[in-house]
């Protein structure tokens, strides 16, 4: 089992213990056993401790670094300013022995010392590199299929990069694969690596702070369902700013969501249990998409492969191969099995267009799990006959195998070409075996 020391700082249990709350719920039900920290203070946060001091700044982290050796196991942070700080210090007392010698000299009138025993992880670091991805996914019972998620690393889980290593700096993924490992989408968006603006705040430029802010939001409501982050100040910045500018009159209502919240209400914690009427912006209308959304796919489930459709829509690579779509560039296959995904059900089987598919098996023999398209169209089909929908020529079709046990009757045309009598037709028989087939269909 991993086995942490947890290192909280002071904006997560002073301002937002729900957050606290989620992260050792989640955790615990990976298997993690946690440490609490005896004796923390301050991470200390670098914009407001570093410029009263170098040396303060640096005695106060190795001070909680020490302390962690001492526990014996490695520090996990949940909140990215406290793991950039305690990160960054960490890196520079390694690599600096002169730094180490005058800091440890301080240290020592405290019986401390720091010795550079464990490493300071951060909680998006320790969920996808040691607990991983497919452990994760096996503790999921109720996924977010569907849902449309932006994800704000935030500076400071990434940044200086001279110190932090688990992720690229300014193309991170690995929090983008956590979200996406609880069945969400983690959409690309322009302001995705903007900075919160939260430090504007301590600076005295509220105005400021509030506008940073207000530019990723605006580009979320027009892409996302939510924002998911894991750092406490970019949290205040965009619940807590995006409140006040609904006081104003600006209702953006873009849930902000702490991606361990996410993980455990996809692993069965309630609302409740993790705390989550605590948000400023209020998360029902986020929560009741997902309960829709969850409903719908499970209704899919019992007639899709749901992971090779989807599989099959994020591909597409057979579509500008279909002949249909080489004569009527307004038919987009991958574009109804799209919508099929998102919840339009009942508007793509009352389309026209799921009955242009001509069965050639081109994309069948293209694709490379053998899934083609055809196959999700042939279902679409069947259920849009069960509903009584479809064109008439098809309707008429049916209705004659389904009386006559063919598409055809013999004319007078065959004896022109001296052909013998057709054989005796088998419909009855067939008739009576397509009543069966039906009456079985209904016990199932």
């Amino acid at each position: 089992m991993p086995e942490y020391t947890l290192f909280l700082g002071c904006i997560i249990p002073a301002r937002f213990p729900f957050m606290e709350k989620s992260t050792r719920l989640v955790l615990s039900k990976l298997g993690c056993v946690l440490h609490d920290l005896e004796g923390s203070t301050c991470c200390p946060t670098k914009s407001i401790i570093k410029p009263i001091g170098d040396l303060a700044w640096y005695v106060t982290a190795a001070r909680n670094l020490a302390l962690a050796e001492k526990a014996g196991h490695d520090l996990l942070i949940p909140c990215n300013g406290c793991y950039s700080t305690l990160k960054s210090v960490e890196v520079e007392l390694r690599v600096n022995p002169y730094l180490r010698e005058r800091v440890n000299n301080i240290l020592s009138s405290v019986d401390l010392e720091y010795k550079g025993t464990i490493e300071v992880k951060h909680l998006v670091e320790a969920l996808h590199d040691e607990i991983g991805i497919s452990k994760i996914r096996q503790h999921i019972i109720k996924p977010f299929d569907g849902m449309k998620l932006a994800a704000h690393a935030g500076c400071h889980m990434l940044r200086p990069s001279s110190s932090i290593f688990f992720d690229d700096p300014n193309k991170p993924k690995k929090f983008d694969a956590l979200i996406e490992a609880l069945g969400a989408k983690s959409i690309e968006y322009e302001t995705k690596m903007l900075c919160c603006g939260g430090n504007l705040n301590t600076a005295d430029e509220p105005d400021e702070a509030s506008a940073l802010a207000r530019m990723k939001l605006l580009e979320v409501t027009k892409k996302a369902d939510a924002i998911s982050l894991t750092c406490p100040s970019c949290f205040m910045q965009y619940d807590s700013r995006q409140y006040l500018l609904a006081k104003n009159g600006e209702k953006l209502n873009v849930p902000i969501l702490y991606y361990p919240e996410l993980l455990g209400l996809a692993m069965g914690f309630t609302t409740q249990e993790l705390g989550m009427d605590m948000h400023r912006i209020d998360a029902a209308e986020f929560l009741s998409k997902w309960d829709s959304r969850y409903n719908y796919l499970k209704t899919l489930k019992e007639v899709f492969d749901l992971p090779s459709v989807r599989k099959c829509y994020e591909c597409g690579a057979c579509v500008n191969d279909c002949p249909v779509v080489k004569i009527n560039p307004e038919f987009n296959p991958n574009e109804i099995i799209g919508r099929l995904l998102s919840g339009e059900l009942e508007a793509v089987i009352s389309s026209h267009d799921i009955w242009r598919c001509v069965d050639c098996y081109t994309c069948y023999e293209l694709c490379p799990q053998k899934m083609g398209m055809n196959k999700i169209f042939d279902k679409l089909k069947h259920i849009a006959l069960e509903k009584g929908k479809g064109p008439k020529g098809f309707a008429a079709s049916i209705e004659m195998f389904k009386k006559e046990g063919r598409l055809g009757e013999p004319t007078s045309v065959r004896k022109k070409l001296k052909l013998p009598e057709p054989p005796k037709s088998g419909g009855e028989e067939l008739k009576k075996l397509l009543i069966l087939i039906k009456g079985e269909e209904n016990e199932v």
